[in-house]
């Protein structure tokens, strides 16, 4: 499941916006407590990599919901994902891979496709302190 928000920040100096994910979902269909969070995706069209805030609001997501979640399939993994666009037009960038990051592991993976292949290239493992 996802959803996207509408909550948003600025940085201290007011030139950088970011998005804000809230700590619960109410839906009246589920149960109070039952939602949980999987992939946090959004994009980043011209970013050579993950920023250091996507980093850290993921990594506070699982520390406040945990770092996995049960499906009637099994066990998913809480990951960021941030797509990406190697295009140089800004007026139609492409999307052409994604990044992720998963605490639980410490990866950091980058994933392209090419020919109708996705092509998966560990980047770096990342330690968060406590």
């Amino acid at each position: 499941m996802s959803m996207l928000t509408d909550q948003s920040r600025l940085d201290g100096l007011g030139r950088k916006k970011s998005c804000v994910l809230p700590s619960h979902v109410d839906d009246q269909r589920y149960p109070p407590g039952s939602l949980k969070y999987v992939f946090a995706l959004h994009n980043h069209p011209y970013a050579a990599r993950l920023s250091d805030e996507d980093i850290r609001a993921i990594v506070a997501k699982g520390r406040m919901h945990g770092f996995e979640a049960e499906t009637r399939d099994g066990k998913v993994r809480l990951a960021v994902i941030a797509f990406f666009s190697t295009s140089s037009d800004s007026e139609h960038p492409t999307c052409n891979g994604f990044f992720q990051y998963i605490p639980l592991t410490s990866q950091l993976l980058k994933w392209t496709q090419a020919g109708g292949q996705w092509r998966c290239q560990q980047t770096g493992t990342l330690r968060c302190g406590g």
